[in-house]
């Protein structure tokens, strides 16, 4: 019996179930991704408003088919530079997924926090932009966002989960097919001692036969690149596009060290002319200005390196920022930020160099160097006198480390381009735990210091103005305490942060509370010290060979002890930090390190007080301020800075000589004032 011999209602009814069945039952619309988006993704901000068009980014058409539902590879790697789209490409085919092929699926970030972010200021966004998706994502009242970011109702009862890598349980939940990893190289390596968040995250999927997961990000410290191991087991591929003049393919490419690549005039003086930024071709030698580009882009095409890799269920997609489409990251930018970068890294500074590297040309970052050399340090020691400040030290810091025993300071002058000068050195005998109104404390004797004005050569006297005492030793609540007693006056409480890389001086966080539990007004504020950071920064420094920016100055006076050791005595080594290796700089066992450890916390100190900003009009200020054309009291000549450095050992012309101090009239020796401290109490050099 066919339905035209059923009752009219029964008819319907069947009709309606038959169409119903068809719609649930029949396999997804093969439409892929990059279709999906040309037909449907709206873009309502930004600087590309309007509808989605593949033609202006084609590098982005493939990644986004192999993305697409029907496909057959397991795992799609994007390796992109920042900036490049690789978002969008996770943004649209978590779409085309809601829209034509609905189902559980998931996106985590790196934090929870992060994925809070993503869920409410990204996703919901994004999806409210384009019309195809309005009613296919539920949306909740404001009021229900603070508790209920962690999933999206989508229509067929499905659910889009939101993670973060760092929360085992919010990667644990129902099993699901499909998934995106966004930033992995920020992922931690392991999770919960659970393993590493891939791992769990690939656990949940492990069913699925059309399971699919899209690992992007930028990449990082070459070795432990999560995203770099997982492009390296894919399928390679890179995008060739043709030269405008000879039509041979080939991959976009820096070459600092090749004949092609970016290349760009100098002036007369050497100085970058970013402008004049042109793309040499490796085949034919032809220089291709950049209005060829959206032209090369279309012409381009994926060629896998390794075709076959991962038993053709990996495709991985690597691209940099020189492809970036005109209207975007033009050529001569790019030289503009690695001219810099080159600059900073003259003074030591290598981490501009770094995030170039990651974040425009996608290459990880390959730590270089074990270390400084305490030898070579000495052999380039010079004549100016402890308790001194030379001529181009203009800003004085303190750096203090805490001992059972005993703390020991620092004190260091900064000048232009962030050279500097070790000015004193003090090993302060006594109890840390001792309050410093209570006799035979050494923090009264630090007081002393601080407070008791330092003799530039001009005749001025100068005041440290900010110092840091570290409170990661024994003595923590004895270091709150006197720094909170003295905030008023620059002394910070620093910690060192238990997360490499991270800011040289980061955000404080405010340590005392109320009985309530609440913040006190006038809290301590604890201030993270990015310790790996800043020993990269300065240790670099202490290999420059040529005075002046950045430069590393000790004096003599240090000969016969171990300070040049103790500065010198961290090295760079691979370690394993939770199953994952990485880079560390690590101490020897029985090193001593406290001068070391001093010079970071004083550079600290000097970033607190804007170092890292600060322009010649700060400086001609406080060149004003100490050195008003005054004589150099240390020099016949009335120079004190050294002009240039022989790595041989031997004694420079041009190096300071020891003179005796001829102080100005009626100004008070401020080396007298320290006649009055506590016998056997300190040690000072």
């Amino acid at each position: 019996m066919s339905a035209r011999d059923l009752p009219d209602d029964i008819a319907r009814a069947t009709a309606l179930v038959e169409k119903l069945m068809a719609k649930f039952f029949a396999p997804p619309p093969r439409i892929d991704t990059a279709e999906w988006a040309a037909q449907f993704r709206h873009i309502a901000k930004g600087p590309e408003r309007g509808p989605w068009r593949n033609e202006r980014t084609p590098y982005l058409v493939e990644p986004m088919q192999c993305a697409s539902s029907h496909t057959g590879f397991e795992r799609v790697v994007l390796w992109f530079a920042t900036q490049m789209g690789k978002s969008e490409v996770l943004y649209n085919a978590v779409m085309q997924r809601i829209h034509t092929d609905p189902q559980d699926m998931m996106m985590v970030q790196p934090t929870l926090q992060d994925a809070q972010d993503h869920s409410a200021q990204r996703f919901l966004p994004t999806i409210l932009q384009t019309p195809a998706m309005r009613g296919k994502v539920a949306v909740r009242k404001s009021r229900d966002e603070s508790t209920s970011w962690r999933s999206r109702s989508i229509q067929g009862g499905f659910t889009v989960f939101f993670g973060g890598a760092n929360s085992a349980s919010s990667l644990a939940s129902k099993p699901l097919g499909f998934a995106v990893a966004d930033e992995v190289d920020k992922w931690p390596a392991d999770v919960d001692n659970e393993g590493p968040p891939l791992g769990l995250l690939e656990e949940r999927m492990s069913n699925f036969s059309r399971r699919k997961l899209i690992i992007a990000s930028t990449c990082n410290i070459k070795g432990s690149s999560t995203i770099e191991s997982e492009y390296l087991a894919s399928d390679q591929r890179k995008y060739h596009v043709p030269c405008p003049h000879c039509s041979e393919l080939q991959i976009l490419e820096w070459g600092s060290k090749t004949a092609w690549g970016i290349k760009w005039k100098k002036t007369e003086g050497g100085a970058a002319r970013p402008e004049t930024a042109v793309y040499v071709c490796r085949h034919c030698g032809a220089e291709i200005e950049e209005h060829h580009k959206n032209s090369m882009l279309a012409g381009g095409i994926w060629i896998a390196d390794a075709p076959g890799k991962g038993q053709g269920k990996r495709a991985g997609f690597w691209i940099n920022k020189l492809y970036s489409p005109l209207g975007w990251k033009s050529w001569s930018s790019l030289v503009e930020e690695w001219e810099q970068a080159q600059a900073a890294r003259l003074i030591g500074n290598s981490a501009p160099l770094k995030k170039f590297l990651n974040s425009s040309l996608a290459e990880t970052w390959e730590e270089t160097g074990s270390g400084a050399d305490h030898q070579a340090l000495a052999r380039r020691a010079e004549a100016y006198e402890l308790g001194n400040i030379p001529r181009g030290g203009l800003m004085l810091t303190m750096g203090v480390d805490t001992q059972p025993d005993r703390l020991e300071a620092r004190v260091w002058a900064f000048g232009r381009g962030e050279e500097s000068w070790l000015v004193a050195r003090h090993i302060i005998y006594g109890d840390p735990n001792l309050d410093e109104n209570t006799p035979g404390s050494p923090w009264t004797r630090l007081s002393e210091i601080r407070n008791t004005p330092i003799l530039h050569v001009s005749g001025a006297q100068m005041l440290v103005e900010s110092t840091c005492v570290d409170t990661g030793g024994h003595n923590t609540h004895a270091v709150y305490s006197y720094c909170r007693s003295h905030t008023h006056a620059g002394v910070l409480a620093i910690k060192g942060a238990s997360t490499y890389g991270k800011t040289i001086l980061g955000k404080p966080s405010l340590m005392d509370v109320t009985w309530r539990g609440k913040t006190m007004a006038r809290s301590l504020k604890l201030w993270p010290i990015g310790t790996d950071t800043a020993k990269h920064l300065l240790y670099g420094r202490m290999r420059i060979t040529q005075v002046g920016p950045g430069y590393v100055h000790v004096p003599k006076a240090l000969d016969g002890t171990d300070e040049y050791e103790q500065m010198t005595a961290a090295r760079l080594m691979p370690v394993t930090v939770q199953g994952k290796s990485s880079m560390r700089w690590i101490t020897p066992q029985g090193k001593r390190e406290e001068g070391g450890d001093c010079m970071v916390y004083a550079y600290a100190a000097a970033c607190h007080l804007g170092i890292q900003t600060y322009r010649e009009p700060g400086w001609a200020r406080r060149e004003l301020k100490y050195c008003p054309s005054a004589p150099d009291l240390f020099s016949n000549s009335g120079f004190s800075t050294t002009k240039s450095v022989e790595s041989s050992g031997q004694k420079n012309r041009n190096q300071e000589e020891k003179l005796p101090i001829s102080l100005p009239a009626n100004r008070p020796n401020p080396m007298l004032q320290r006649s009055g401290r506590r016998a056997n109490t300190s040690t000072s050099w």
